[in-house]
């Protein structure tokens, strides 16, 4: 891609209409990132690095394509909105989740925040033997 085409990262935000919830982190870990600039495409935000790593992905409700958890991390300093992402292939990569709104979160995030709601409340016990959480039906890292 040529520099000529790339946007700035504020210019891709209002473009793509990330959520203003989201700006500020999006703004942090494309400054730790070190992007130099984006390019919008239709479901996401490609933001380029300066030491030529994978683009990132900024998406409506997070930011993909980090190499490691530590790199997620250290970028946002949100360890509890990291995680794994396996594709098909069996590649992984890292993402951190973007803040919700008080309405019930980014578009297209309300499916995700009430599957997670439901399990949380959901507590099946935990083993005596290996302390790891029960599941629904009752199988722990023993069995």
């Amino acid at each position: 891609m040529s520099t000529d085409t790339m946007i700035s990262l504020e210019a891709a935000m209002e473009q793509f209409k990330l959520a203003d919830e989201a700006r500020p982190l999006v703004r942090q870990i494309a400054l730790r990132a070190g992007v130099t600039g984006c390019e919008v495409k239709s479901s996401y935000i490609k933001a380029f690095r300066e030491d030529g790593l994978h683009p990132l992905h900024i998406g409506k409700r997070s930011t993909e394509w980090f190499g490691s958890k530590v790199e997620a991390i250290a970028a946002s300093d949100l360890p509890d909105r990291v995680r794994d992402k396996t594709h098909g292939n069996g590649m992984v990569n890292w993402a951190v989740d973007h803040p919700v709104n008080a309405k019930g979160g980014s578009p297209g995030s309300k499916k995700r925040i009430v599957q997670a709601t439901a399990v949380e409340t959901k507590d099946y016990g935990v083993c005596e033997v290996c302390w790891q959480a029960r599941t629904p039906s009752g199988s722990c890292g023993c069995d």
